[in-house]
């Protein structure tokens, strides 16, 4: 039988002005992060970002996309150092994200549509 799902285990978004929507990490999110940057959760100040798009559903697994799906993909794509990545997590973006597709983490199928960034700041 399934376990039910905790509140922090829910992924949150609470849109912000007109053009932005608040990805609230979970604790869920913020463990893998931890798990795939070689780093404790205390580490990760952040408490969410800021998206120019809602969270999208991934279509084969069901999971919420989330901040550990642009961690993820960065680390396999070799965009950025596990250095960079855990910079932004504590003191947020260094501009605006050019607009990507994203995969999901848990299983590879890619989420619909593109997704990307503001650079906002504090992104909280």
């Amino acid at each position: 039988m399934a376990q039910a799902a905790t509140l922090n285990d829910l992924p949150l978004t609470e849109r912000v002005g007109t053009d932005g929507y608040r990805w609230l990490m979970t604790d869920k999110e913020r463990n893998h992060i931890a798990s795939l940057l070689k780093t404790d959760t205390s580490a990760i100040s952040l408490r969410g970002n800021i998206m120019g798009q809602e969270r999208k559903v991934c279509k084969s697994c069901g999971k919420h996309s989330g901040l550990d799906d642009l961690v993820h993909n960065a680390l396999s794509l070799g965009i950025h150092s596990k250095a960079f990545m855990l910079d932004v997590l504590q003191n947020g973006p260094k501009q605006n994200s050019p607009e990507h597709e994203l995969q999901c983490s848990t299983c590879g199928e890619m989420f619909e549509g593109m997704v990307g960034w503001i650079y906002v700041t504090p992104w909280f």
